[in-house]
């Protein structure tokens, strides 16, 4: 497991300012001793899905493919798909979370992990991730592209120095699941390929 990292608030969601890299789709990626790299999801995505009761994990001995579906949440038969960091070979899945889907959404950064990869093509996949500075730079774009489209859908407006509630979804569900996984964890999307192992994810948001 990654050491503990400085952590910033961006109006109300929990930024890494170090050792984690992060994927559009919000994904996180942090590098291990080993070699290995270590793969999970932030809090922008927690707050706004809010917790969910199911995981489909991606599958151990597999290959998956920077900005190509890996894994997806599931909420009261609602699925949100989320794509890989980084290309690599799945090579474990966190056990804990079997039994306990909603570590992910209560502790994002650390015991909600989701999988181990072996990378395959690195040095290039960490040139598009955000890292450092820019992960706080990111998040606050991200966060008033949230907030700019709760106010036109919803008339929500953020009080000067608030923060954003927990379970977005849960508390203006006139927002749509749908739209909510597009706009902001399928930036990237790709359309799923037999070819490299995406069968059965047509149905991915």
């Amino acid at each position: 497991m990654s050491p503990k990292t400085k952590m910033v608030d961006i109006f109300g969601f929990q930024v890494p300012a170090e050792t984690y890299y992060l994927h559009r789709g919000h994904a996180w990626a942090v590098l291990e001793e080993s070699g290995q790299v270590r793969v999970g999801l932030d809090d922008f995505s927690q707050k706004i899905l809010g917790l969910a009761d199911d995981i489909r994990f991606p599958e151990i001995g597999k290959v998956y493919y920077q900005d190509h579906l890996c894994m997806a949440l599931f909420r009261q038969g609602r699925k949100a798909s989320f794509e890989a960091p980084v290309d690599g070979v799945v090579e474990a899945i966190n056990p804990k979370l079997r039994s306990n889907p909603g570590l992910i959404h209560d502790d994002p950064y650390g015991d909600g992990w989701i999988c181990l990869m072996n990378p395959i093509n690195l040095a290039h996949n960490l040139e598009n991730l955000f890292s450092g500075a820019a992960n706080a730079t990111w998040i606050d774009e991200e966060s008033h592209r949230l907030m700019n489209l709760m106010d036109t859908r919803v008339g929500f407006t953020l009080p000067d120095g608030g923060a954003i509630m927990d379970d977005v979804f849960g508390h203006y569900q006139e927002l749509g699941w749908r739209p909510l996984v597009h706009e902001f964890f399928l930036r990237n999307l790709t359309k799923p390929s037999t070819r490299r192992g995406f069968e059965g994810w047509n149905n991915f948001g």
